[in-house]
């Protein structure tokens, strides 16, 4: 059994020697080329300058998604929306770019409330949902204007109350759980009966919901919700929604008097995270939806806007994670690649028992399956597992693949490990989108018996 293994050969960290640009290599490193001499060096000069564990972003790939939504969904659909949720990815440099190519803001937390009023998004473009709100963000979401998506009865006399104190009137939508089950993961599966999400459409809830509302002070009831959850690969769960939101506003009209301005139908555009993996395209997504659009507004007599609010489809092929092998263990059971990356880093495979596809930079010989293993002191601990890859050594470099969305966005200080970089890419530029964390900042809010910082 080999104990030791020979030092790698000194990686290339200078810029590209090749009229490609950053943009180009970390293409190469998508399409499984991370073997070659581009794509090695430009994962070698982000590494050398920003340091790892590094969170890498390509701006065009999130603009091209973005563009790939609009030519889907706008040709078909003459009132549309779309927002950006922004719980994928809260960096406020990520929210701005997608802002200014058009998309509004859905949000969960004041906190993103804020992320996205600093990058200039309307209030009016904001739409608040949680299932969980605390009295300060409900507060602050009326007296801003801010608009509500309202998850519970208790939660909507709340707001009527706060409404009143501030003399305001708060825009709002209701959240319907529309018992869909889009046979996603059951962690991110949001629109099943049993989900902690939305006011039931079964037994007239949702309808009691709305009636209450049209009779409370301060409010102003303008739309419908639904969100069944993420990483939806098949469009019959968005379709069976659809049908059952126009049918419900439909019954709101005729029943309560009410014309909603919007219905929105969520998000949970899927991507794959396997090579050769399909997921639902937005094409097929708008195509499916066209025709149940067309005859529900015909039912209900006048056409609503239709929202729709991706998040993982925008910034989840656009993210790389930069990691450096530490060391590599062979046991008689298994080899290990230890990497200065844990799931403090990216939580995605120990939560879920998420798949990321990872690239061994610059090493394409002698492949063998392994575990590659974060740095925090948890069995659990596993970033991919089973993986046949180059072999590899001590200062190599590996890529985690499709880890813009919940990647950064879940990270922790745990191991007392400070907070990885982001930096942003535009073509053979790269700008720090966040600063990488010191330990100085581990200490930054705590105050010792007496109070000494």
């Amino acid at each position: 059994m080999q104990l030791y293994v020979t030092p790698p050969p000194q990686q290339n960290s200078g810029r590209l020697t090749t009229s490609l640009t950053l943009h180009d290599g970390l293409e190469l490193v998508r399409a499984n080329r991370a073997g070659g001499p581009a794509a090695a060096a430009a994962i070698a000069r982000l590494a050398s300058e920003f340091g790892t564990p590094l969170y890498v972003y390509d701006g065009a790939t999130i603009l091209s998604q973005l563009a790939a939504v609009k030519a889907a969904f706008a040709p078909r659909f003459s009132r549309l929306k779309i927002h950006y949720a922004l719980k994928a990815n809260t960096n406020a440099a990520i929210v701005k770019l997608l802002v200014d190519a058009g998309a509004g803001a859905e949000v969960v937390s004041l906190g993103e409330i804020l992320t996205a009023r600093r990058v200039g998004v309307r209030a009016a473009e904001i739409l608040f949902s949680s299932s969980s709100k605390r009295p300060d963000e409900i507060r602050y979401a009326v007296a801003n204007d801010v608009l509500l998506n309202v998850d519970s009865l208790d939660e909507l006399e709340q707001v009527s109350r706060t409404a009143e104190e501030l003399s305001k009137t708060a825009r709002l939508s209701i959240r319907i759980n529309p018992d869909v089950d889009p046979h996603t993961l059951h962690q991110i599966n949001t629109g099943i009966s049993e989900a902690k999400f939305g006011v039931p459409l079964d037994g007239g809830l949702a309808f009691a919901a709305y009636e209450r509302a049209t009779r409370l002070p301060g409010l102003s009831v303008i739309g419908v919700h639904a969100h069944i959850g993420s990483q939806i690969a098949d469009p019959a769960g968005h379709v069976a929604t659809a049908r059952k939101l126009l049918a419900f506003a439909k019954e709101l009209k005729e029943r309560l008097g009410l014309t909603l301005e919007f219905v929105d139908v969520g998000g949970g555009l899927g991507i794959p995270y396997r090579d050769g993996e399909s997921v639902m395209s937005p094409e097929e997504l708008a195509r499916e939806l066209k025709p149940v659009w067309d005859e529900g507004i015909a039912e209900i007599g006048h056409e609503p806007s239709l929202w729709i609010e991706p998040g993982r489809f925008f910034v989840g092929p656009a993210g790389l994670l930069v990691a450096r092998v530490n060391s590599v263990k062979r046991t008689p059971k298994k080899t290990f690649v230890n990497v200065d990356a844990g799931f403090n880093t990216l939580m995605r495979p120990s939560m879920y028992g998420a798949y990321h596809r990872v690239r061994a930079v610059g090493r394409s010989e002698d492949r063998e399956t392994v575990d590659v293993a974060g740095d925090v002191c948890e069995t659990g601990d596993i970033l991919g597992s089973e993986r046949f890859l180059p072999r590899v050594f001590a200062g190599d470099l590996l890529v985690f693949l499709d880890a813009g969305a919940y990647g950064f966005a879940m990270t922790s200080e745990y191991n007392a490990r400070p907070l990885p970089a982001e930096v942003l890419v535009d073509g053979d530029s790269a700008t720090v989108i966040r600063r990488r964390g010191t330990y100085d900042d581990l200490f930054r809010s705590q105050v010792l018996p007496g109070g000494t910082t």
